[in-house]
């Protein structure tokens, strides 16, 4: 019987083994849970116990740090020599030349309409409805009932939370965060995050190699004071 590893941590973990056990009955499907230090660092232990030649893999894990705490223990997967597949839900509506990156999980009831590209490591929760030609690249993660219209390009690492409706063409730059329920009609820059505890988008610049936020940018409750 083959094996299907189901590795990572948190309700991801627990998420994804339980639609990869269900929807593999003729498999011996292994929910395996990494743990992580103090300083966040993974304990990769666990690979030199798994023989790739025996099964496949799954890397399950959430969104925190942009989404590259997943796409570490991805490339450590791939390191070690493991075959890596994406989950699609048996009662997900993917069109037939929709082209799906490895380890990409996608949910019940989602709509990936014709043309469109999912990148690597990426997650569609449930409800998810993404237009016709539009491209959502590498590690990214979209939450349950997030809309996207048709041409619409989504950058790595960037984050939808619930609410979120994207309209037709809008390009969102890499590593954005989507917060606020909302409409985004226009195109948003690399790096810009609408929090919902802000009135007003924080954008992240890069000096040196340093990350800072700036310093207008106001809480609603210091808002209201």
């Amino acid at each position: 019987m083959a094996y299907r590893w189901i590795i990572g941590s948190g309700a991801q973990l627990d998420l994804a083994f339980y639609a990869w056990e269900k929807a593999c009955p003729e498999e011996k499907v292994e929910r395996i849970e990494i743990r992580q230090g103090s300083d966040f660092t993974f304990d990769l232990s666990i690979f030199s116990k798994l023989e790739p030649r025996q099964g496949k893999a799954f890397i399950a894990f959430d969104e925190r740090f942009g989404n590259f705490k997943r796409m570490e223990l991805m490339q450590a997967a791939l390191a070690r020599g493991l075959c890596l597949e994406s989950f699609i839900s048996c009662n997900a509506n993917i069109a037939d030349d929709a082209l799906i990156g490895m380890n990409t999980f996608i949910g019940p009831q989602v709509s990936v309409a014709h043309g469109c590209q999912i990148g690597f490591n990426s997650v569609l929760h449930a409800g998810v409805n993404i237009g016709a030609r539009s491209r959502i690249k590498a590690s990214c993660w979209i939450e349950s009932g997030v809309q996207i219209g048709a041409g619409v390009e989504i950058g790595a690492h960037a984050i939808l939370r619930m609410g979120t409706l994207v309209g037709t063409g809008v390009k969102i730059g890499k590593g954005c965060e989507l917060g606020w329920p909302r409409l985004y009609r226009q195109d948003i820059p690399a790096k810009t995050i609408f929090d919902p505890r802000y009135d007003e988008p924080i954008h992240v610049f890069t000096d040196s190699g340093s990350e800072y936020v700036p310093q207008h940018a106001r809480s609603k409750s210091q808002a209201r004071d």
